[in-house]
């Protein structure tokens, strides 16, 4: 069975990052007093190139099985430079319209990870439960699953999305076989995040289906994550005020030993630092999210791009036409900038080389002409600026032009050696002269066009082809006429927790469950009313199911429920509760009504049992005891007995 992980790998897409991660990069780019604290702070501002980082330092290329689950960690452990360089490469990975989830929100997305990630930190500080900054690194990436299924299926992902489904979880386990949080778990173990945490943060949006024992270190952590979600998802929905006054009522602020004032001066300062992030990553942020001490929305709004060197305001893109950055100490005053317009070419022309990679990142122009003006200083920036360009996806399919006011060999073969393509004397650039150097561009320009559109197609057809993989396998699997994993799912289960258990407190448990008189049932009504009846039983089964509980059809009339976490009283409990529901059943068909109830077996993993089909041979004789002593009871098997269970008001035989 396909796990979220091979699906993922099937896919082999990059997550896309913020546009403002990879511009404050590049401002640090050019600092060679840059710090591990100031590249770590942008770096795990996004959480698709945090988990990068950290897969990376913990793979086994670093040469050690040391597992890291902090940014700075990381950073100390793969070294600064070789850091910054995977940085700007990663957080500027080809980003094309075409390829984005139109109806997923990824701005909110990007602000709510690093607003939980703060909140979390900062509930580790006051609680002591893990070291702040792992909770903050797990915090920021506990829900990339949502990212990995926007860029993985953008336009299946949309769909799901605009039919608003009520649960979306659910929605995403019947289109794709499993949910984000099922997903995210997948990526934060294969980034390194250790289990302690990551498991914990699977269960952040509904702690109580973790199964988690209540005062258990997980169970804590649990409630940590939630606590650092509701408190983001509550400041993105209704602002940071609203938030303190709702959040005296949730029962999560109380259970951490702190105050509803130390956790509402938390959240304060958590938003604080938030809004200075949001600022540097250019993310919008609107006047819902102001913080009562600045009412003024315009503080934090991203205005459009417009470079006060540039010799003209930001024209509209046409998508048709070609795209000119051109950086000079010359600005506006550059002669080419008239022929731009001659040559009717949409052209920006900067003094700043930042200015320029601003703008370069959001609209991606087909031609970059550098021109030092005879300056050495502007030389060695040009040199160092095309290298940081040419360390991108992006960056090596740009075209990329040099002009020198004098012909100097050495320079020029020197810019070549930096990445530049082309290289001009100023004095033989005339209107016509740059205009036929321009159909290179061109030329250029189109061949990349082509190839990312054939790209794209290539990705949509694996990433079908995955999907369609994955459909088969979870059709193989599952029981069409009740919608629960079938016999052969049950199976794989089974013996996955059973290899998987040695790393567990508490040992496999399993109940079978078999509809008494079912074939009554069809003798007297028809097998269209049976099949009503394993319908309605199915679905009253499946309700309310732990993290590690499943339902199965066993086949026929027959159930499995399988548990990996439950103690036994836990499951005797679980056993009455499904007997007891199935009994309550107003089943009827075409106005006939039908009485329905179940007999269950009860077995847990004991040392007499050497593989998982001696654990359900022993169920079902448990099962068999219950049919044979008047069915509608339970019966455990338990130290090679068969015990029976008296039914609530019923005496112990």
């Amino acid at each position: 069975m396909s796990s979220p992980r091979t699906l993922l790998d099937n896919a082999a897409q990059k997550l896309p990052s913020p546009n403002g991660v990879a511009l404050a990069i590049m401002e640090l780019w050019d600092d060679e007093n840059t710090s591990v604290e100031e590249l770590s702070q942008l770096v795990r501002s996004d959480p698709a190139l945090s988990g990068r980082l950290l897969r990376l330092a913990n793979s086994a290329a670093m040469g050690t099985f040391t597992k890291v689950s902090s940014i700075p960690a990381a950073i100390v452990k793969v070294g600064m430079k070789t850091v910054g360089q995977l940085a700007v490469a990663f957080s500027l990975i080809d980003q094309y319209l075409e390829d984005h989830c139109k109806s997923f929100d990824y701005n909110r997305f990007w602000l709510q990870c690093l607003l939980m990630a703060l909140i979390c930190r900062g509930l580790g500080q006051q609680t002591a439960l893990a070291q702040p900054d792992n909770l903050f690194s797990c915090a920021l990436m506990m829900r990339i699953g949502l990212l990995a299924f926007a860029t993985i299926y953008p336009d299946e992902y949309a769909s799901l999305l605009d039919s608003q489904p009520e649960d979306v979880t659910a929605a995403e386990r019947d289109q794709f076989g499993f949910d984000h949080n099922e997903l995210s778990l997948e990526m934060l173990l294969d980034f390194g995040v250790v289990e302690d945490l990551a498991k914990p943060a699977r269960f952040h949006e509904r702690p109580e289906i973790s199964g988690f024992a209540e005062r258990s270190p997980e169970y804590k952590l649990t409630q940590l994550f939630h606590l650092g979600f509701r408190l983001s998802d509550s400041v993105l929905r209704v602002g940071v005020e609203i938030t303190q006054k709702r959040m005296t009522t949730w029962p999560q602020v109380r259970r951490f030993g702190l105050t509803v004032t130390q956790i509402a001066e938390l959240l304060e300062e958590s938003a604080n630092e938030w809004e200075d992030w949001s600022k540097l990553l250019r993310l919008p942020t609107p006047e819902a999210r102001l913080l009562p001490s600045q009412p003024n929305p315009k503080r934090n709004t991203v205005e459009p791009l417009e470079p006060s060197t540039a010799s003209q305001a930001t024209p509209v893109i046409d998508d048709s036409a070609l795209n000119v950055a051109l950086i000079s100490r010359a600005g506006k005053d550059h002669p080419l900038s008239k022929v731009f317009t001659e040559l009717n070419v949409i052209a920006w022309v900067f003094k700043d080389q930042k200015e320029m990679l601003r703008l370069a990142v959001e609209t991606r122009p087909h031609l970059i002409i550098v021109d030092d003006y005879g300056c050495e200083e502007l030389h060695a920036k040009r040199d160092k600026l095309c290298r940081l360009i040419r360390s991108t996806e992006w960056g090596r399919s740009i075209y990329v032009m040099a002009l020198f006011e004098h012909n100097d060999p050495g320079r020029i073969t020197q810019a070549f050696r930096a990445g530049i393509d082309a290289a001009y004397l100023q004095q033989d650039l005339s209107p016509q002269a740059l205009d036929a150097r321009l159909d290179t561009v061109r030329r250029v320009a189109d061949q990349q066009l082509q190839y990312q559109k054939d790209r794209l197609e290539m990705r949509r057809i694996a990433n079908q082809l995955a999907l369609s993989q994955r459909r088969a396998e979870l059709l193989s699997l599952t029981d069409q006429l009740t919608g629960l994993p079938n016999r052969r799912s049950a199976l794989e289960a089974m013996e996955q927790a059973w290899q998987q258990e040695n790393c567990s407190e508490r040992a496999m448990s399993v109940i079978m469950i078999d509809i008494d008189h079912f074939k009554r049932i069809n003798d007297a009504f028809g097998h269209a009313a049976g099949d009503k009846v394993l319908i309605d039983v199915a679905d009253t089964l499946k309700q309310d199911l732990g993290a590690q509980e499943t339902v199965y059809r066993m086949g026929g009339e027959e159930f499995l429920f399988l548990s990996a976490s439950a103690s036994l009283k836990q499951l005797i409990l679980s056993a009455e509760r499904l007997r007891r529901r199935v009994a309550a059943l107003n089943i009827s068909f075409e106005e006939q009504p039908m009485q329905i109830t179940v007999s269950l077996g009860i077995a847990q993993r004991a040392e007499e049992h050497p593989r998982f089909d001696a654990l359900l041979v022993h169920t079902d004789q448990a099962l068999y005891a219950a049919k044979t002593n008047g069915r509608n009871r339970i019966h455990i098997y338990r130290n090679k007995q068969i015990i029976p269970l008296p039914r609530p008001g019923e005496k112990p035989s």
